[in-house]
């Protein structure tokens, strides 16, 4: 708002604004070097600006509606392999316990960086071995760290491998000691992934990514992003036959069909399969 939008449509009377304005101020922004999904928020937020305007009957129709919407390259989707993952994975156990098993719940749950941050022992239930996610850690210049809902503002409930709730024991015990040995109560309202020295404290999300910069740099996997994570869950569990809605939900998608446009790649053809399936409704019986 502050650095494009108001400046460039700020002097314009609502009712004058056009979608050739929009259209001129996307191509100067984007001529300037302003990436492409800046571009798209841009939109995005001048939508639906503009629509609220429209429900309060300020305008009769959204002009923003019939500017060309602002195209977003593809990403490509580049998921680490799983020999990658265990390398990684067997690499923090050894130097970096906690961390290891950040990546174990991540791993199990495919969920966001926040959100794991935000985790707290409430959240998981070690005998039914599930992670309710309902929360993320977010960090910004103005309101500093704070928690606030999902991306999609729902809450999911997850299940965890085998690994994931065995590291997580481990580390419940590790903190219970710390905790009895300073006094404190029970920990079911405090952050899975603090400073065990603070078990009311809560890891930053850059402090995450730190630590995995450290730990793939060791491990000369220098060019996997902490995020690549969630692609190895969606990719792996996709190629394997899971459906799309399974995955969408370990994933936190709002709508599955966000899923299939990202990993629509990586759902294994199975057209031959379906000629076969209409093929033998035809048989007679």
């Amino acid at each position: 708002m502050a650095r494009h939008l108001k400046p460039a449509l700020g002097h314009l009377a609502l009712w004058k604004l056009t979608a050739r304005d929009c259209d001129e101020l996307y191509a100067r922004m984007a001529a300037s070097g302003v990436g492409a999904w800046r571009v798209r928020y841009a939109h995005v937020v001048l939508h639906r600006a503009v629509a609220q305007a429209v429900r309060w009957g300020w305008l009769v129709r959204n002009p923003v509606a019939a500017a060309a919407r602002p195209p977003v390259p593809r990403s490509i989707v580049t998921p680490p392999s799983s020999e990658v993952v265990r390398r990684l994975l067997t690499a923090a156990t050894a130097d970096d316990p906690t961390m290891a098993c950040w990546l174990h719940v991540a791993i199990a749950t495919g969920a966001r960086r926040g959100e794991i941050c935000a985790l707290r022992w409430s959240d998981v239930d070690l005998v039914a071995a599930t992670v309710r996610i309902e929360r993320s850690v977010s960090v910004t210049r103005a309101a500093g760290i704070f928690v606030k809902t999902t991306k999609t503002d729902r809450a999911r409930l997850v299940s965890l491998t085998s690994q994931a709730t065995e590291s997580l024991a481990q580390r419940r015990n590790r903190v219970l000691l710390t905790a009895d040995d300073a006094g404190q109560p029970g920990l079911d309202a405090e952050f899975v992934f603090a400073d065990e020295r603070d078990v009311g404290g809560l890891w930053r999300p850059h402090v995450v990514t730190r630590r995995w910069n450290r730990l793939r740099a060791a491990t000369g996997h220098e060019g996997v992003r902490l995020h690549d994570l969630r692609h190895f869950v969606a990719t792996e569990l996709l190629t394997a036959g899971f459906d799309v809605r399974t995955v969408s939900n370990r994933l936190g998608h709002a709508r599955t069909s966000t899923t299939m446009d990202i990993y629509w790649g990586w759902v294994p053809a199975r057209d031959q399969e379906a000629a076969a399936y209409l093929g033998s409704l035809l048989v007679p019986s």
